[in-house]
């Protein structure tokens, strides 16, 4: 079996949980028997291939700042696989976004679409400039599929909600990590910090809660003093950020970190806890990062987060600032508890893997051929 991924997660930014997502099934394919697959790509500076001989693309990051050259990109791309798609040597088409334009070329072709989440959805009322105008496009998508993929029962759930596609051509298929595999170089790391610390991962704005979650745990860090806060990626600090931080006398125990696979885990083996307060995730990747770097978690009760951790985490509710500030509190002030969470994420662990995933996945494509 020969499957097809197309170019758009790969086009434009270097790095992406979608862009990873495939990297990894991609990783995985390579050493399973019966599929072989080809990654329709021409120009492209993503990170997880460069590290990689998946693909034969060029790379141009001279240019890569420049939005007109990654549009000229994407069109580029765009061209090379609808010529792919036009040859037709492969038997299922998985398209790595919702663009629409293999629709009308694809002829019988099967083809599977995996569903992250609902946030373009659920936010483009309230934030229509940044989610708003992509809901008909991925309606055709979706309703169009021979199958779709969702990460989560809750994923699954908001799919139903927002789409009309019918739920027997849903395959539930949980993500995995391989963060795991830089275990021995993160220990090999100093302490990021000389003291305790909690961590925060990933972006901060819109549903991600990072304001609602600082404003909760200010009274926690005048009650111990010497805690400090890490926030590791997407980018730095914003001048309102740096101000919020000012106004709270906090200012010198908030740090900022970019990270690799190797120093992100490190920040995970030495931090007091993980906290994730967000309002909506289809999967939640940094609960399993989490969980390698032996690192409690303390998480949003919403979304699919209670799904992923199950017993593993201490839970709260996002919306009160009470309740955010007593469940890290509870994992600062007791060792055992810690202890026990350290236990039951190495066990959760066991239910993910990204060679699950790939094997879950191929699956899929046997059932359309």
């Amino acid at each position: 079996m020969n499957v097809l991924f197309d170019h758009q997660a790969f086009t434009g930014t270097p790095y992406g949980g979608v862009s990873r997502y495939f990297f990894d099934l991609m990783r995985s394919f390579v050493s399973m028997p019966g599929i072989t697959f080809d990654l329709s790509l021409r120009l492209s500076n993503n990170e997880y291939l460069n590290q990689s001989s998946l693909s034969k693309h060029i790379r141009y990051p001279a240019f890569a700042g420049s939005p007109s050259v990654n549009r000229a990109a994407s069109l580029l791309n765009r061209q090379n696989s609808r010529q792919k798609i036009k040859a037709g040597q492969f038997d299922v088409f998985h398209p790595t976004q919702y663009h629409q334009y293999f629709l009308d070329i694809l002829g019988s072709k099967p083809f599977v679409a995996t569903f992250y989440d609902a946030t373009n959805e659920r936010y483009a009322e309230q934030y229509p400039h940044i989610f708003g105008g992509h809901y008909e496009t991925r309606k055709a998508v979706l309703q169009q599929a021979s199958r779709i993929i969702a990460i989560s029962e809750f994923s699954k759930e908001e799919l139903l909600r927002y789409f009309p596609v019918e739920a027997n051509k849903i395959d539930i298929i949980h993500l995995g990590t391989t963060l795991g595999e830089h275990r021995a170089a993160a220990a090999a790391l100093p302490r990021p910090l000389a003291a305790p610390y909690l961590l925060f991962v990933g972006k901060r704005d819109f549903y991600k809660n990072f304001d609602g979650f600082f404003r909760a745990i200010q009274p926690l860090m005048h009650r111990h003093p010497d805690l400090h806060l890490i926030c590791a990626g997407s980018g730095q600090f914003r001048p309102d950020e740096q101000a919020l931080f000012q106004a709270a006398h906090l200012d010198s125990r908030v740090h900022y970190r970019t990270f690799t696979d190797v120093t992100l885990l490190n920040l995970y083996q030495h931090a007091e806890a993980f906290v994730f307060p967000s309002l909506n995730e289809g999967f939640g990747i940094p609960v399993l990062e989490a969980f390698i770097g032996g690192c409690p978690a303390v998480l949003s009760n919403r979304s699919s987060l209670p799904e992923v951790a199950a017993d593993a985490a201490v839970y709260f509710d996002p919306d009160q600032d009470e309740s955010i500030a007593e469940a890290i509190e509870r994992v600062l002030t007791d060792s055992s508890l810690r202890a026990s969470l350290r236990k039951k994420g190495t066990d959760r662990l066991s239910q993910f893997s990204c060679d699950k995933t790939a094997r879950q996945t191929l699956a899929v494509y046997q059932s359309l051929c």
